[in-house]
Formats: C-alpha cells, sequence, structure tokens
C-alpha cells in the first residue's frame, strides 16, 4: 500500500477522510489500473451515481479525493456519496469515449449530463448515388455518402420551400420502391412538378444537371431564383393577377425563412456550428448556432440540471450526446474553450461523419465574435428559461421537500375483489413519461386474505429487488393507499437499506376544505402534503397514479376471467389441474372452447374421445342452466 500511495503522490482520499466520509474503502482506487477506461461510481444502495471516462483509470478517479483540484460544493456532494468504485478498461480513449456515452444512456445516472430534448430537427436528403434522385425530409443525418442540408428548425418552411423547388427544379418525389414499379406518368408529371424520369422521359445526365442546380439553391446559390421570381410578381402586379402575385410573395417568404442570408454570417461558405454557454443558479443554458455554407440556418437551445461537473468535463459530455443521435456534423464546431479530451472527441466526430472534424477555440475575428454572441444568446434565452414554467420534477421536488429531484418514479397498487385473485401492479415514469419496459405485474402468494399491507409488503420486496439486481433502482416510491401503504413502504426500504429512495403515499381527500383534492404522506415528514392541483407537479402525481391502477385492474379482471374458466372447468369429472392447465394453453376462454370440437379436444395431450365429449356436454348443459 505505502509503494502505491508513493507511486501515486499525495493521498487522494486526505480530504474526504478529513471531511468525516467513511463510505469509500482506500484499496478501491489503488487497485485500479494506470490504463484507458470508463469508471463507475456507485452509492451505499448500490445504485450507479457517475460514469466517467479516463486515460488513466487510477489517476483520474483519484483527482476526486485530492485536494486542490478545484471543486465545488457539488463535486464534493458526489464524492461523499461515492460507496463503491467499478471499472471497465478499454483498448484506447476513443472506445473509453464510446462506452461511456452506451452506458450513460442505458443507465442515465444522476450526475451526469442528462440531455432530456430529444429532439431532431429536419434536415433535406439527395442520393446522389441513385441515378434518379429525389428530394426527402429527414430527421436522422447517416454518413452513407448523400447530401444533407440542415438542420432546418422551421418544418413547415422548409415544406414549403420543397414544394417550391418541385416547381422550378422539378425532381421526383416518390419513393425509391413506387419509382422502379412504375410504368406510365404519375399526376406529377401532368401538373409539371416531375420530369418522369422513372418511364425514361429525361435523360440520366440532363436529371443529373437539374439535381445539381437544386443543390446549388440549397447551398446558398439562389439569387436567379429569386430575381426570376421576383420579375414574375412585378408582371403579375402590371396585368392586375394580384392572386398570382401574392401567392409568388409567399413563395419568396418561405425561402427567406429557410434559407435567406442572415445579418449573422459566418466568414466563409463552410458548415459550423458554434456553441455558447452560461451556467447560473444550479444550471446550464447551452445555444447552438447551426451555419450552412455560411449561412445561418437555425439554433438550438437546452437547459440542463447542474451536477457539480467542472465545465470541461460538462461540455465534453454533452457534444458526446449532442452529435450522438445522428444528427448532423459539421466540419467546424468552434466551442468557447480546449477541452482535456479535445483530440479524441475531434477523432470520434471525423469517424461517425466521414470526414475531418476541426473542434476549435478562436481567439480573434469574426469566429470570436461569433462564439460571443452564441455566449449571449445562452445567457439570454436563460434569462427567459428562468421566468418560463418550471420542470414539473423540479417542482415535485421542491413540494414534497424531496432531497433529489425524482427522475425515475414507480407507482404499486394492489387489486383484489374481497380478498380474491389479489395482484400487484407497478408503473415507472422516466423524466415524466411512460418508461413500459419497467412495467411489471405480480401475483400475491404471501400475504393473507383482505391483507391490503402485507400485499403491498410483498410486492414491493420482490419489485426492488430485482430493480437493485437489474441497476433500475426509482428514485421515488409512490404508493396508492395513504398512511397504511406508506408504512408498508418503509418496512421494506429499511429492509433492503434503500435510504435514498423517496417514498410518497397518495390519499383522497376527504375534509370538507378539499373535498375533491387528493394529498401526500412523505417518509420522514410528520403532516400531509397538499399540492394545487392545477400545478403541473399535482397532474403528473395524478396521471402515474391512474395509469398504475389502469394497469393494476386490467392485470385482476384477466386474473378473475381465468379463475371462472378454471372452476368450471374443474367441476367436470377428469379435469384436474394438469389437463386445465393444457386447456388454458391451447384455448384463451370458456367460449374458445365452446366452440371447439370434439376432435380439436380429443387430440390435446392426456385428453381422449371421451373425455372431449364429457367436457362438451358439461359446458352445453351449464350454459342452458
Amino acid at each position: 500500500m505505502t509503494r502505491e500511495m508513493a507511486r501515486g503522490g499525495a493521498n487522494p482520499l486526505k480530504e474526504v477522510k478529513e471531511r468525516g466520509i467513511k463510505t469509500l474503502n482506500p484499496d478501491q482506487i489503488y487497485r485500479l489500473p494506470r490504463h484507458a477506461g470508463v469508471y463507475l461510481f456507485r452509492d451505499a444502495d448500490g445504485q450507479l451515481i457517475y460514469i466517467g471516462k479516463a486515460k488513466s483509470l487510477r489517476d483520474r478517479v483519484g483527482s476526486y479525493f485530492r485536494e486542490g483540484e478545484g471543486k465545488d460544493p457539488k463535486t464534493f456532494t458526489l464524492v461523499s456519496k461515492i460507496a463503491s468504485i467499478d471499472f471497465i478498461a478499454t483498448n484506447s480513449e476513443k472506445e473509453a469515449l464510446i462506452l461511456e456515452d452506451a452506458l450513460i444512456k442505458r443507465h442515465r445516472p444522476r450526475y451526469n449530463v442528462d440531455l432530456k430534448d430529444d429532439k431532431r430537427y429536419l434536415c433535406i436528403r439527395i442520393d446522389m448515388r441513385h441515378p434518379f434522385p429525389s428530394l426527402q425530409f429527414v430527421r436522422r443525418f447517416q454518413p452513407d455518402g448523400a447530401f444533407y442540408m440542415g438542420p432546418f428548425t422551421s418544418a413547415d418552411s422548409v415544406r414549403r420551400t420543397i414544394k417550391l423547388l418541385h416547381r422550378y427544379f422539378p425532381l421526383r418525389s416518390c419513393s425509391d420502391a413506387k419509382f422502379s414499379r412504375r410504368t406510365r406518368p404519375c399526376l406529377n408529371y401532368q401538373i409539371h412538378r416531375c420530369l418522369a424520369p422513372c418511364v425514361g422521359n429525361i435523360s440520366r445526365e440532363d436529371y443529373a444537371h437539374l439535381v445539381e442546380e437544386a443543390r446549388l439553391f440549397l447551398m446558398g446559390n439562389r439569387e436567379g431564383l429569386v430575381k426570376s421570381l421576383r420579375e414574375q410578381m412585378a408582371a403579375a402586379s402590371r396585368a392586375l393577377d394580384f392572386e398570382r402575385a401574392a401567392s409568388i410573395r409567399d413563395e419568396l417568404k418561405a425561402i427567406s425563412r429557410t434559407l435567406e442570408r442572415q445579418t449573422i454570417s459566418s466568414p466563409k461558405k463552410v458548415d459550423m456550428d458554434v456553441f455558447g454557454l452560461t451556467r447560473q443558479q444550479g444550471w446550464w443554458g447551452i445555444f447552438v448556432a447551426f451555419f450552412r455554407q455560411g449561412t445561418l440556418m437555425g439554433s438550438h437551445y437546452s437547459e440542463v440540471e447542474d451536477a457539480g461537473l467542472p465545465e470541461k468535463e460538462f461540455l465534453s459530455s454533452f457534444l458526446v450526446q449532442f452529435y450522438g443521435r445522428n444528427s448532423f456534423i459539421p466540419s467546424t464546431v468552434l466551442i468557447p474553450f480546449k477541452l482535456d479530451d479535445q483530440q479524441i472527441i475531434q477523432d470520434w466526430l471525423s469517424e461517425r461523419r466521414g470526414g475531418k472534424v476541426v473542434l476549435h477555440v478562436p481567439l480573434r475575428g469574426e469566429k470570436k465574435r461569433l462564439l460571443h454572441l452564441a455566449g449571449e444568446n445562452a445567457w439570454i434565452k436563460f434569462e427567459a428559461f428562468k421566468r418560463a414554467p418550471k420542470d414539473p420534477l423540479v417542482e415535485l421536488q421542491v413540494a414534497l421537500n424531496l432531497k433529489a429531484i425524482p427522475r425515475r418514479i414507480a407507482c404499486y397498487d394492489i387489486s383484489t375483489l374481497q380478498g380474491s385473485q389479489t395482484v400487484g401492479a407497478k408503473v415507472s415514469f422516466l423524466n415524466g413519461a411512460l418508461e413500459k419496459a419497467l412495467y411489471r405485474r405480480f401475483r400475491v402468494k404471501q400475504a393473507t386474505r383482505n391483507d391490503d399491507v402485507g400485499s403491498m409488503i410483498e410486492v414491493l420486496m420482490r419489485s426492488l429487488k430485482r430493480d437493485r439486481e437489474e441497476g433500475h433502482l426509482p428514485d421515488m416510491i409512490l404508493l396508492d393507499g395513504g398512511k397504511g401503504q406508506l408504512s408498508a413502504g418503509e418496512e421494506v426500504l429499511k429492509e433492503l437499506g434503500l435510504r435514498s429512495v423517496a417514498l410518497v403515499a397518495i390519499a383522497k381527500g376527504r375534509s370538507q376544505k378539499r373535498r375533491f383534492s387528493d394529498y401526500f404522506y412523505v417518509l420522514g415528514q410528520p403532516d400531509p402534503i397538499y399540492l394545487d392541483p392545477q400545478s403541473a407537479s399535482f397532474k403528473l402525481l395524478s396521471r402515474i397514479r391512474d395509469e398504475a391502477h389502469r394497469f393494476a385492474i386490467t392485470y385482476h379482471r384477466k386474473r378473475r376471467g381465468k379463475a371462472a374458466l378454471g372452476s368450471k372447468l374443474l367441476a367436470i369429472a377428469g379435469i384436474g389441474e394438469k389437463r386445465l392447465k393444457i386447456l388454458y394453453q391451447a384455448y384463451p376462454s370458456l367460449d374458445a372452447i365452446r366452440k371447439a370440437s370434439v376432435k380439436d379436444l380429443a387430440v390435446l395431450p392426456t385428453f381422449n374421445r371421451a373425455l372431449a365429449e364429457k367436457v362438451k356436454e358439461e359446458l352445453e348443459a351449464k350454459t342452458k342452466e
């Protein structure tokens, strides 16, 4: 141990020990290799709380625990929660970056960058490899050799512009499948919106020339077309054809909104993204300006919760997530400061783009001005964001006095009818959206009849054990049933040692003043909490509770239906549990069995014709009763 400490410099756990943090065994750091890879921090409950990449795993992880590393309070909060460290070694830093991105998407650790905005903007695609390419709308950029133009932030303007392009550059709009099967021109040919290359009305060379003109127009060489449109509008006005003039005017506006040269333009006709950042009040604001061939085509703005990462590490992680969604990758990306892993990210982007990508920090000139402008936009939009309605999950954290934002909420409900066929159901919501992959159904096996609390304890115990093993523990558990169910949940969390999971129970309002308002009990808080029924947080919790109730009721009805079927069949002599199971597997309902022929029943395993006839007779007799 002493030799390893000497080799690694000062004891990286000194600061942590001085502040009374005892959760981490120092050996876990010294056992890390000086090798590229991904490190994983877990808390005392075994939950993943942070995933990072490193050129040297031991040096990078050790830096979290050394003094003088410039850590802010949030970073220290992360460090104080680390109970165990795991790692995955890789062959290179680039492999570590790709693996880190995949693991973050899968596990969504609390302290990693969480880019929730999954919006993909429209791009225009022309597949130059096809002998007769078409204009296509896509929301994913693929490095497939096709020509892409975008992204565009206004879908309506893009569609109107493409409609205009078809008028002056009548390229085909049909799919490749329809194009290959067509034997005569379609309606677009009749209205002069297509030259019918499907039936050989235009040569490949002439069509390629038309495609090139359309491509140049999309890249900004559109002065000739705009001039022609203005002349046509003037001619229509002189001829007193005001309807035609107004139509041309609208077409010019569509071009202006989508492709017009902005007052803000890049120095050269290059594809370039410009990133501006602001950090304040526990949030990051990120503004991205999209320049395509020197034209400002649009922008993207995101707010991301500040998990306390250093600004270089934050921007590095954001870039990987932002460009990891098959979005268009330009040849130049302007960023406000140099990154520690800039070369690795640059190589990764170049590989995804299929061409060279440069991450650049401009120090002077027009690019510096554009970078400053992006930063100003980030700040302005962040100020507007502060005045906008809050994230329902943030609102929920404040309203219920929770320690953390409940990104993943699991809700449980028990369904029974006079104690028979008792079942439990779990639904899961991630960032306010359904997470159906984590929906679960449970048959209550151990709890006694009419014991709702015992049933909830059994369901919670089975569910949370599985969630812990699979790494899907919720941030908050919502139970339908008030204080009784809250006690059941508290017992389970104590037994499993899940101290970081918030527990909330929802109860029906009974007081005269709040007759129609549900209220909430939170573990560790003695008094119930009432939320504004019109608030986003209340509506979210009500939606989650209703979804759990629907899921539980659906499963209970299915179980009751099977039980009713079983009771009728077991009353028939010769039908026991084994043959009942065979009937269940072959026929979904009693009506299906009634409709089956004697011959169909007789061929089932362990059945014969005599038993099949008996089943049919008994069911027909019961139907007449």
